[in-house]
């Protein structure tokens, strides 16, 4: 297996390893103020796999969706539908799910699967938009209006 699949499939079993143990641990340390807000994070289970689910769309009908950082070769840059407002819509969807898990088990060990999970992303995109900067030399200045996981509120023009 040469060098990079190893690391492409690294990064994907991490992956699926913290959001396994997301939705697998048992709650442990109840954080009881989190627990009136459960029915929010059930929405947020909801509404984080449906925004992964439409961003994986807009990328499989451009042919360029893959679960490996490394882009697809003859892949195109998306930078329209949800890929305008944020670079990483997939990770933002599973980063909302995550968050709902984490509230509706009132856990602080599913705040820190979390939390691991957010520093994984960031670690994983950074890596991954070194490799599309070093295929499409638009995504330098896509990247520099273009946040990461979550639209910012305020818009420069």
């Amino acid at each position: 297996m040469k060098s990079a699949a190893l690391k492409d499939l690294t990064w994907v079993t991490v992956q699926l390893v913290l959001l396994a143990a997301l939705l697998m641990m048992p709650a442990f340390g109840l954080l009881p103020f989190v627990v009136p807000l459960r029915p929010l994070g059930w929405l947020l289970c909801i509404a984080g796999p449906a925004l992964s689910g439409v961003a994986s769309w807009q990328l499989h009908a451009g042919r360029s969706l893959t679960p490996m950082p490394s882009p697809r070769t003859g892949a195109a840059l998306l930078v329209d539908g949800m890929y305008r407002r944020v670079r990483h819509p997939v990770y933002s969807g599973l980063l909302i799910w995550a968050l709902g898990i984490a509230i509706a088990a009132a856990s602080i060990l599913h705040f820190v699967l979390f939390g691991m999970l957010w520093a994984f992303f960031n670690a994983k995109a950074a890596h991954e938009e070194r490799l599309l900067a070093q295929q499409f030399s638009n995504y330098p200045e896509y990247a520099a209006r273009t946040p990461r996981f979550f639209p910012s509120l305020i818009q420069s023009r």
